[in-house]
């Protein structure tokens, strides 16, 4: 009977309005190629792949808006599993996911493995550990969760202000990554300034969010996932087809590999051997090829490898706006279910940015490297004059060290480098922007929810009317984009950006609530304590290597954060009295995978004393 009254919240039209969608930015695309073999202007066909989808996916939240609080919050917990996957794993993952990472397995090699490792690792430590047991507390954001869960409104405000801001790290990145892949689409680096850029950006994302919170992000992000993997899938396949005949560059890549290797031997790549401690990874800056693309551990150590997946595991694991999304499931069933969703779809995203890493690093080795400077092939002419590449011309002959890449480019290359339509290039901008654009509007409504509900009303004793809440989330949802696009415009590498983010999350959110759903003997004093000695330690860590320009302060930062947080709120918690009964209660009933949201049965009851006659 429970299931059956699940089965109907659901929309049972849902694929069909979402292949309508599909359809719709498919008739783009070809569309875009009609009109490109018909002699249109390229700023029409770059306008109308920037234009369009946008406008679908506003059509989106525009026909979600919501000013119920359950809607807002939660997407009224009626959410598919496979839809909550979808979106879970594209704002995962995000610009920094789909264009950082690529230029990373480009320029590094299977060095830049530990991303997608660290990364997917998180995801499946969060469905095992943390997002069963936070949807059956049902609480709206995480801050909520532990000021209810150790009875302190203290360590609601607190652990609110503190996680923060590694979502407000990432939020800064993703703008940075979307303003440059729109003005790449665009075409108007030149034309129009940064700040513009970011603003535009920045604006479409607040007003998707605003509209319906939860509910418009869930509906509008679903739209966005499915442009990213279809921008993502159809170029590489392409290539994949015209390479080995079969369509699944997931699986044939690595029949590249062999000639790939023979090449890096002939051209002169060097081999290089890491020390343990050093992590090294491409910056936003022109960078050259610095290894064989096979040879591991050679511009990160063995060491900070291994500490650098435990810190993306931790960190991506206790992202709060990534355990949001537990939320809107059904029930806990479903949470699990959405997770395992959000874990294939990752790995089938990270698979196919490697076959388009090998793709393109082949091409440039084949035709690029080892040539004559005024017998350059065209694609890679037009790399250079739109910045994604540039030669040092000291020699006659194109060598390794004489060619630079910018990491953030690589994804949007390979269609360039295949000799696609413009349509096809355009595609693959499209699909990077709509990754952003899912990313920051996630880490919006989380920034909206835990400032308006942890922050404004976090001290309140009485619980607010829903109007209140709301407003006061749309209030914090405008402020957290002029906050995000004004850290944006700090000169500051996007991907080491959100790993400042991800580390913070791993120091200060991964020990407290781990040990707040497996130790019940954790009280207030433990979390206060676990979460400032994991921020702080981890936050003088980073500021430190920041000045000493050290790369292994990333992993460093991490794995010590995470140590002095779980070390402070156990000792803390010896030390001072154990948690009441009502607690111990509540923590009993939340491992518990059956039965009534917690959070869910606290506002009935607050409801019905609301309701007792005098």
């Amino acid at each position: 009977m429970p299931a059956l009254a699940r089965s109907r919240l659901v929309n049972p039209r849902l694929g069909t309005y979402f292949g309508i969608f599909a359809s719709a930015f498919a008739a783009v695309v070809l569309m875009g190629l009609l009109l490109e073999q018909l002699g249109a202007r390229d700023g029409l066909l770059r306008l109308a792949f920037f234009a369009v989808p946008v406008a679908l996916y506003a059509g989106f939240a525009a026909l979600a808006p919501s000013n119920d609080r359950a809607d807002f919050f939660t997407a009224g917990r009626r959410i598919p599993a496979s839809f909550n996957g979808l979106v879970t794993a594209i704002a995962t993952l995000g610009g920094t996911g789909f264009i950082a990472v690529t230029g990373v397995l480009f320029l590094s090699g299977v060095d830049g493995l530990v991303l997608p490792i660290g990364l997917m690792s998180g995801l499946v430590v969060a469905t095992v550990l943390l997002v069963p047991f936070l949807r059956k507390f049902g609480c709206y954001t995480i801050p909520s969760y532990l000021g209810r869960r150790f009875a302190s409104r203290t360590v609601r405000v607190l652990s609110a202000a503190i996680l923060s801001i590694p979502v407000l790290l990432l939020l800064a990145a993703e703008i940075r990554i979307a303003a440059s892949a729109s003005a790449l689409l665009l075409g108007r680096g030149e034309a129009l300034p940064e700040a513009v850029m970011v603003l535009i950006v920045t604006a479409i994302a607040a007003l998707i969010a605003v509209s319906g919170g939860m509910r418009s992000l869930t509906w509008s992000s679903a739209a966005k996932a499915i442009a990213a993997l279809l921008a993502l899938v159809v170029p590489v396949t392409i290539v994949a087809i015209l390479i080995s005949t079969i369509p699944m560059p997931q699986l044939t890549h690595g029949t590249l590999l062999r000639s790939l290797t023979r090449l890096e031997l002939t051209r002169g790549l060097p081999t290089l051997f890491a020390t343990p401690l050093q992590f090294d990874l491409p910056g936003a800056v022109l960078e050259p090829m610095s290894k064989r693309f096979l040879q591991s551990f050679g511009t990160i150590g063995t060491t900070s490898y291994m500490m650098m997946v435990v810190a993306l595991m931790a960190g991506i694991a206790a992202m709060p706006q990534q355990l949001m999304r537990a939320n809107v499931s059904p029930a806990v069933y479903e949470a699990r279910k959405s997770m395992g969703w959000a874990v294939l779809i990752t790995g089938f995203v990270f698979l196919t940015l490697a076959a388009v890493a090998v793709y393109l690093r082949g091409l440039v080795m084949e035709q690029v490297i080892g040539a004559r400077v005024d017998q350059l092939p065209l694609w890679f002419k037009a790399m250079q004059q739109t910045g994604m590449a540039s030669i040092n011309k000291t020699s006659d002959v194109v060598s390794i060290a004489s060619v630079t890449y910018r990491r953030d480019a690589m994804l949007f290359a390979l269609p360039l480098a295949a000799g696609f339509p413009r349509a096809l290039q355009y595609l693959s901008l499209a699909g990077g922007l709509a990754a952003c654009l899912a990313a920051i509007t996630a880490a919006l409504v989380c920034l909206g929810a835990m400032i308006g509900e942890d922050i404004v009303h976090g001290i309140d004793r009485e619980m607010p009317s829903d109007g209140a809440r709301v407003g006061a989330a749309r209030v914090a949802i405008l402020a957290a984009a002029g906050g995000g696009a004004a850290l944006a415009l700090v000169p500051a590498d996007p991907l080491h950006m959100a790993l400042w983010g991800i580390v913070l999350s791993a120091a200060a959110g991964f020990p407290v609530l781990v040990l707040s759903v497996l130790w019940k003997r954790i009280n207030s004093w433990g979390a206060t304590l676990g979460l400032i000695s994991g921020f702080g330690t981890a936050a003088a860590l980073l500021l430190t290597g920041e000045i000493a320009s050290s790369g292994s302060a990333l992993p460093m930062a991490a794995i010590a954060g995470m140590t002095a947080s779980m070390l402070a709120a156990i000792i803390a918690s010896r030390l001072s009295a154990a948690p009441t009964r009502h607690v111990l209660e509540l923590v009993r009933d939340m491992r518990t995978p059956g039965g009534e949201t917690l959070y869910d049965r606290e506002l009935r009851i607050a409801r019905l004393k609301a309701l007792k006659p005098l």
